[in-house]
């Protein structure tokens, strides 16, 4: 998908769709252009793997349900498999915020999961260093987690924003 305009009209219209779904849903475009909707009808995962190799260079989208989301990607399972199977661009929404990040081309997972460990180690001084408190662990801990280390990489590809319904 080349036009611009479709895919963020596409995105949208996920997002509006799932936001608040009790199961996670799925929208991956390929770099073909290929648009495939999928869920498990699961709250905890969709599997993907049976697009394979059309998984390298995507971007897709996935929903966190209310009673499971933690605010971000999760550092266990979204983070490591946009590394693994190639994804470029992984956004997820849910009923409160939208989440997006650019998988970086110059750094490994390995890499990128050892300043996260290192990071995640200091994760309270962090959130303090933004003006945040234990009350906001719940909804800001993974989020910081992946902002810092993002900063201490150098990548910036990942933000966060408040979704407006």
């Amino acid at each position: 998908m080349k036009d611009t305009q479709q895919v963020e009209a596409l995105k949208d219209s996920f997002c509006n769709k799932y936001a608040s779904s009790k199961v996670e849903n799925m929208m991956v475009i390929t770099r073909n252009g290929e648009v495939h909707y999928m869920t498990d009808n699961n709250p905890r995962g969709v599997d993907c793997s049976y697009l394979g190799g059309k998984l390298k260079g995507s971007y897709n989208i996935h929903t966190h349900p209310p009673d499971t989301t933690q605010y971000s990607f999760s550092t266990d399972a979204d983070i490591p498999a946009a590394f693994a199977d190639g994804t470029r661009i992984m956004e997820a929404v849910d009923y409160k915020y939208r989440y997006r990040f650019v998988v970086p081309e110059n750094i490994t997972f390995e890499q990128w999961d050892r300043a996260r460990s290192d990071v995640q180690d200091h994760a309270l001084q962090y959130m303090a260093e933004r003006g945040m408190s234990v009350a906001d662990i719940e909804e800001n801990e993974l989020h910081v987690i992946i902002e810092e280390t993002c900063k201490q990489l150098g990548v910036t590809g990942y933000s966060r924003w408040e979704v407006h319904k």
